[in-house]
């Protein structure tokens, strides 16, 4: 599924695309489960930034589960795998039958599943690890948290939101949420922070989230960001009462698929698929995130 001009939702069809050789360190991998993210949202409308001319048609996606067609002594043919598509660098999409991908963006998919009888469900929580997860391992890792720290997360239900309060969580750290009884029980483990102040908060909801956010950290804390105002150095905040906003990117070589996939077969991650669609229904799948409302990841299916 592609674009060939950017615009709205009639805009991602059906495409058939070369599929890429593998190279030397390349895995090409058959594609069972795509997630959906915010991003992919504006690499179909035009919105999203890349650092290099941006080749047509584009093909969104970041998140990958699957299986590997022709592979490398680290990850051979028939290995289940997850993989991060990196589409900012690459501009390889995961809204597809196969990915070709260099193998340092792969890891083996999560060893609780006997992958040879997963059904979609099972490959729709593997697919649902690679960018969430990433980003959350990144946020830990510029907050610096520790055990016995409070971390405010401004909407733990999110998928970031998540995944970043089951790590705290496994670390130590005490996770307060700005979310209350509107929130689905079900999905979120914190309680509503009422009084007091947090070592650390994380945004992942931007605008007047944000604000509440940083209100809650303590003088000489620390608050990062995943939804800055990129014309403002650490999204629409300055240094305030000795605390210097900082703003989380995406880094693979920071954040770790394998530990992702380790977490999920331990139980510390649990990915929740709000949906599972055809992949030919990806526009579907964007006119729902773009609605908003759902709880967990849409998935999209070959």
């Amino acid at each position: 599924m592609a674009v060939h001009e950017f615009g709205g939702f009639e805009n991602l069809v059906p495409a058939r695309i070369e599929i890429r050789e593998p190279g030397e360190g390349d895995v090409l991998i058959r594609v069972k489960a795509a997630a959906v993210n915010p991003a992919d949202l504006g690499m179909r409308d035009g919105r999203y930034v890349w650092p290099d001319p941006v080749r047509m048609p584009v093909v969104p996606g970041y998140d990958v589960a699957g299986v590997v067609e022709h592979g490398t002594a680290r990850f051979p043919a028939g290995t289940a795998v997850i993989a991060y598509t990196a589409h900012t660098k690459t501009q390889v999409g995961a809204y597809a039958e196969f990915v070709t991908l260099p193998e340092s963006l792969v890891a083996e998919a999560p060893g609780s599943v006997d992958w040879a009888t997963a059904g979609d469900e099972d490959w729709g929580r593997a697919a649902a690890l690679p960018l969430a997860g990433l980003t959350a391992q990144s946020a830990l890792a510029r907050l610096a948290m520790v055990a016995g720290e409070r971390l405010l997360v401004n909407r733990v239900s999110s998928a970031v939101g998540r995944f970043v309060e089951q790590l705290a969580k496994a670390r130590g750290v005490e996770v307060v949420s700005l979310e209350g009884e509107g929130a689905d029980a079900g999905l979120v483990d914190t309680r509503l922070v009422d009084t007091g102040f947090v070592d650390a908060a994380l945004d992942v909801a931007g605008a007047e989230a944000a604000l509440a956010a940083f209100a809650r950290v303590k003088d000489g804390g620390r608050y990062a960001t995943i939804v800055p105002e990129f014309w403002i150095p650490g999204g629409q905040f300055t240094a305030a009462r000795g605390i210097e906003p900082v703003t989380v990117f995406v880094d693979e070589t920071v954040g770790s698929l394998a530990e992702l996939s380790r977490s999920a077969a331990q139980g510390i991650l649990r990915p929740r698929i709000a949906a599972l669609l055809p992949l030919t229904d990806a526009a579907e799948a964007h006119r729902r995130m773009a609605a908003g409302g759902a709880r967990g990841k849409l998935i999209l299916v070959p």
